[in-house]
């Protein structure tokens, strides 16, 4: 899972509010220096020994293990930084820079709170392109809240249609703490989406994922995805009674299990990349492939033990059979499965594991060839590289989601 390497170490800044902090910047910026020295070099014990109380209470001493080790084997060998960005948010001073990799850049932030101790760290990709973005004319869009428990609120945004009675899609992310546009470096997979599936008729709810809003225990996939997943088909059908699923990666691999815990609600899913088997040897082939398509030198088989190791210590719950097999083989609802030909994520054999598992007259399959993970059209083997460039999920996987929620929606 490629988005979970580019977001090993995505905590959201917690801004003290301390109306007394005085800490200087001056003082920040070698000691933003000497941390980033030991995440780069791989000292945890001394890193992890800055880090405030609350940074300590959210993330464990061995999730820093291999942070870079990690990075660069998904972005290539690391070339140098620029100068620290300085910036005062709520009493907190904040220092970024933009470290330069082979194949991309990353945001580094770190915040340190009034005793000079961090209190926030994030990593996180940089696109290419501008963010500018404009909504395009005829796509109408309003802000609401999906809420799963009263800790738990995550903004979202719904895209409506002109349409009468529309169907309406709810978008469930891939791994990683992604928000509501699922945005991958230079793409955002669900914002574009929802504005194509809008001008086609159909409108759709997309919100960000408790991980990347919040700093909530997250043990298991009801923590991960399902429960927040299950709130927002709710909200959906206070809007809308012709409500569908839709899930990408890791959202389209839990699809059935929500939709079978959300049953009496749904008109049907959509699962986009979705893997049949469990998560750990899916993983383990994309370090593979990388492996051989990039000519990297590094041992691979300390680099699979490293990768399980930090799944382990990240996400222990990635691990588990999470049976969505036998939940889409429960689901008396229609289903469409969708599969880029060229996605080295979640591979195109996936699809026919699902094929042999549902066969033909319970699901409806659709592969393009010439498609990647992210549903962008590309030719020869896929690379992270690719996600660096801006594209738009192609034209026919719109019309294939179109046509399968417009003749299952109810009058």
């Amino acid at each position: 899972m490629l988005k979970r390497l580019l977001f090993l170490v995505a905590f959201i800044l917690v801004c003290i509010l301390h109306s007394g902090a005085q800490t200087l910047l001056s003082v920040d910026e070698p000691r933003a220096e000497r941390l980033f020295a030991m995440l780069l070099h791989n000292e945890t014990d001394s890193l992890y020994a800055q880090l405030n109380s609350e940074v300590k209470a959210a993330l464990r001493h061995d999730q820093l293990e291999g942070t870079m080790r990690q990075v660069e084997t998904a972005v290539g060998a690391y070339l140098g930084h620029a100068v620290w960005q300085h910036e005062r948010v709520a009493g907190t001073n904040v220092l970024t820079t933009l470290l330069r990799f082979e194949r991309g850049r990353l945001k580094l932030v770190f915040a340190f709170d009034a005793q000079g101790l961090v209190s926030g760290l994030r990593l996180m990709p940089v696109p290419q392109e501008s963010d500018e973005y404009i909504v395009p004319d005829g796509v109408v869009e309003i802000i609401d809240t999906v809420r799963t428990a009263p800790r738990v609120a995550l903004p979202c945004v719904i895209t409506l249609s002109a349409q009468p009675n529309p169907p309406m899609i709810v978008m469930v992310h891939g791994s990683g703490p992604l928000d509501r546009d699922e945005t991958v470096m230079a793409n955002h997979t669900f914002r574009d989406l929802a504005h194509q599936l809008a001008l086609h008729g159909v409108c759709s709810l997309r919100y960000d994922k408790r991980t990347f809003v919040c700093q909530c225990p997250v043990d298991n996939m009801d923590d991960e995805t399902v429960l927040d997943a299950m709130s927002a088909v709710s909200l959906a059908c206070q809007y809308n009674n012709n409500v569908y699923l839709l899930g990408h990666s890791l959202g389209a691999m839990m699809a059935p299990i929500i939709a079978g815990r959300s049953d009496t609600l749904l008109r049907g899913i959509v699962m986009m990349a979705a893997p049949a088997r469990d998560l750990l040897p899916i993983v383990r082939e994309q370090v593979e492939y990388l492996h051989a398509a990039t000519a990297d030198t590094t041992d691979l088989q300390a680099m699979l033990e490293l990768v399980t190791a930090k799944m382990q210590a990240d996400s222990p719950h990635y691990l588990l059979p999470q049976g969505q097999v036998e939940a889409a083989r429960k689901l008396s609802l229609p289903k469409l499965l969708l599969q880029g030909g060229r996605d080295y994520q979640v591979p195109p054999a996936e699809l026919e594991l699902w094929r042999q598992a549902l066969g033909e007259t319970e699901a409806v399959y659709r592969l393009y060839p010439s498609l990647n993970h992210l549903f962008l059209e590309g030719e020869g083997p896929s690379l992270p590289t690719e996600y660096q460039r801006s594209g738009v999920i192609h034209e026919q996987v719109v019309n294939d989601i179109v046509e399968f929620v417009c003749s299952h929606r109810h009058n």
